[in-house]
């Protein structure tokens, strides 16, 4: 490998594990927050910031609180989930394993965490129109962008596996 090659492998490494500690610290504070955050929304406390305004938590049914307590937890663990493949990616390029069929997966991965926060999102929108939060005339929308993004990450991730296969492939063949 050529010097000027090494020093930025050497670059991605260091600057992989600095990154990957941070995935650590956020993946301890998404585990600490999930159950506070749940909570204090059954608990009725805080306000509930939606695009048209906000609501109080008090002035919510029991029920509803507990629906949009689980919308909110699942919006959290797909947030984890996508944090968590973040971790393991810069797990793998820290090690100098940039263009491998793992890293394809982990990259996929975020590709369907960024698919899976969409469904959240008009998850939250049917929860809030349904329990009268929106005006009766509103339209459940969804970002047509965030879809668009998560699908070309996934296209991404097949074209890696895809070179990460026929790199593999020729390095056996020599």
């Amino acid at each position: 490998m050529r010097p000027e090659s090494e020093k930025r492998l050497m670059k991605v490494q260091r600057t992989s594990k600095v990154l990957r500690l941070i995935c650590k610290v956020l993946l301890v504070l998404f585990i600490c927050v999930i159950p506070i955050l749940t909570g204090t929304i059954v608990a009725g406390w805080g306000t509930l910031y939606l695009h048209h305004g906000s609501i109080k938590l008090a002035s919510l049914a029991l029920s509803s609180r507990l629906v949009f307590a689980v919308i909110v937890a699942l919006e959290m663990a797909v947030k984890f989930k996508g944090i968590y493949h973040l971790y393991r990616l810069f797990g793998n390029y820290a090690t100098g394993n940039i263009f491998t069929t793992e890293s394809a997966g982990q990259i996929r991965q975020l590709g369907v965490t960024v698919l899976l926060l969409v469904g959240v999102n008009i998850l939250f929108e049917v929860a809030a129109v349904a329990f009268a939060l929106y005006p009766r005339n509103h339209m459940i929308g969804f970002s047509l962008n965030s879809l668009v993004t998560g699908f070309v990450i996934i296209v991404i991730s097949w074209f890696m596996q895809m070179g990460a296969e026929m790199r593999e492939e020729s390095e056996l063949t020599i």
